[in-house]
């Protein structure tokens, strides 16, 4: 088998297939052919090793002096964002510049932001801001698919919603009343909030992307629960809720 080393990453695994911002669609066909595999890639110096979305290596191949590679595991760690629309067999990528602003359901292969997720759900409970509590706010992206997970309480009601991340469109809900008002809402005034919590998480990781913010309770102890995301780089961490001290930190490379 032919080896290949990738250099300057965009410039030679994506420079034919991948442009960022424009929209691809899939042709269909069956066809045997021969290629080349066992092509490496090196990002920013280092071994990079493409995912698919259950975390099982994908292999890069080349042929006709075209290298191909996935689309997903490459613009992902180029830190674009990539939907796939399975009714058109388009493949959708965005510059990070691009996904950074929010936008209105059903904008094709742009996320919607978490706080017009977080609005979704609140008019769906016809619930109002300044009467809920959200204790967990989470992106979850698999190939061709997007949520968000939301929970939150409003009174002696807790909520749980799961939101289509591109259509905006709720794919579930549940709810559950207590009989007293819970603890995790009693305590909030003294917690720090959770943007601030982020901030803190994102001072040790720069240009990583939060996907997960949960409110919880350990040991007596509020504390916030946060996962990030940079490109193949998980981050996860815990932070004391009231003091703003990180007690936990860990990188998945």
């Amino acid at each position: 088998m032919k080896k290949e080393r990738l250099k300057g990453f965009l410039s030679g695994v994506v420079a034919t297939v991948l442009v960022a911002g424009f929209s691809m669609t899939a042709f269909a066909a069956s066809r045997s052919i021969t290629v080349s595999d066992g092509i490496r890639v090196v990002l920013n110096g280092q071994n990079f090793q493409p995912k698919d979305g259950n975390g099982a290596p994908v292999e890069l191949f080349s042929y006709k002096g075209t290298i191909y590679a996935p689309v997903r595991a490459i613009c992902e760690a180029a830190g674009m964002k990539v939907s796939y629309d399975s009714n058109t067999q388009t493949a959708t990528i965005t510059s990070g510049s691009q996904t950074s602003a929010a936008q209105e359901p059903g904008t094709s292969g742009t996320l919607i932001s978490e706080e017009r997720a977080k609005q979704i759900a609140l008019d769906h409970a016809k619930v109002s801001a300044a009467n809920a509590f959200f204790t967990e706010i989470k992106l979850s992206q698999g190939f061709g698919t997007a949520h968000y997970d939301l929970d939150f309480y409003s009174g002696t009601t807790e909520y749980d919603y799961e939101i289509d991340a591109v259509s905006g469109n709720v794919i579930k809900f549940s709810s559950e009343h207590h009989a007293a008002q819970p603890n995790v809402q009693q305590n909030a005034a003294n917690a720090i909030t959770s943007d601030r919590a982020k901030e803190i998480a994102l001072e040790r990781a720069p240009g990583a992307t939060v996907t997960k913010c949960k409110l919880d309770h350990e040991d007596g102890r509020q504390i916030y629960e946060i996962e990030m995301r940079n490109g193949f780089t998980e981050y996860e961490c815990e932070i004391d809720a009231i003091s703003g001290t990180v007690l936990k930190w860990e990188i998945d490379d």
